[in-house]
């Protein structure tokens, strides 16, 4: 599986940049400026959706293949084939990447005083998913049957949980499901990504779920990118995005044949 834990997630990465580029045209030429109603029916719109599915159904049948011929090993840890430098070392960079994003946003909130009680919710609990990824990659070297370390993995599951009903409090009375359907799938499958990956911690693997959720993450995050967001929270979907890229690779390459022996 050595071949595909490269191209794999590489494949999802330049799906989701024709999707990016797709989308940005949708928003571009679909939307009409002046009632934000898009245009029915129109080319665009319908060619990201067959992307869209066509991803869906590759990832879904890879998947599937994988975890009806392969295993994944016991143990995070040997799941993902993790080492104590380079695993912490990424995460570190990816989760201060997260924390600055985050800061950032809090910040530029605060200064344009349109901070309120869900925005200062949302920093806190991004601000905690973040110091959470750069921890939890440390503290498997350390001793993984700790009670903070099963705590850790599922801080970003909970944080995207309330980005999620954030969006939609935000989107309640919004009629046009066409400009937030794609942000939704991007936190849904985060969601999903990170709560498959805690499975490995509590020693409830399920590497087909977990490597579907993955490449949906990938894919959605960089299309979510196009969308009307300020720098900062396009900072924290990029992260998420470095995240599932390396935990599909790392599980996709240490995965085992059912039948016998390392693939």
């Amino acid at each position: 599986m050595r071949i595909s834990a490269v191209f794999i997630p590489f494949f999802a990465l330049m799906a989701g940049a024709g999707g990016f580029y797709l989308r940005l045209m949708e928003l571009w030429n679909v939307f009409d400026r002046r009632t934000g109603l898009p245009e029915r029916g129109s080319v665009i719109t319908l060619a990201l959706i067959a992307l869209s599915v066509t991803f869906l159904l590759i990832a879904l049948i890879f998947s599937l293949r994988a975890a009806v011929k392969h295993k994944a090993q016991d143990g995070f840890e040997n799941a993902f084939g993790t080492d104590p430098l380079s695993y912490p070392l990424i995460f570190s960079m990816i989760g201060l990447v997260w924390l600055g994003a985050t800061v950032k946003h809090f910040i530029d909130l605060r200064t344009a005083g349109a901070l309120t009680q869900g925005e200062v919710a949302f920093s806190i609990l991004s601000l905690l998913a973040a110091v959470s990824l750069v921890f939890f990659s440390i503290e498997m070297y350390q001793d993984p049957r700790r009670k903070t370390t099963f705590a850790l993995s599922l801080v970003p599951t909970l944080f995207l949980c309330f980005w999620l009903v954030l969006m939609y409090r935000r989107n309640a009375t919004n009629p046009v499901l066409l400009s937030y359907c794609y942000q939704s799938l991007a936190i849904i499958s985060a969601a999903l990504s990170f709560y498959f990956t805690s499975g490995f911690i509590y020693k409830k693997p399920a590497p087909g779920k977990a490597i579907f959720a993955y490449l949906a993450a990938i894919y959605f995050c960089f299309i979510t990118l196009a969308d009307n967001h300020s720098l900062n929270v396009r900072l924290i979907f990029a992260a998420i995005i470095a995240v599932n890229m390396v935990h599909a690779s790392m599980l996709i390459r240490n995965l085992q044949w059912k039948e016998a022996g390392s693939v």
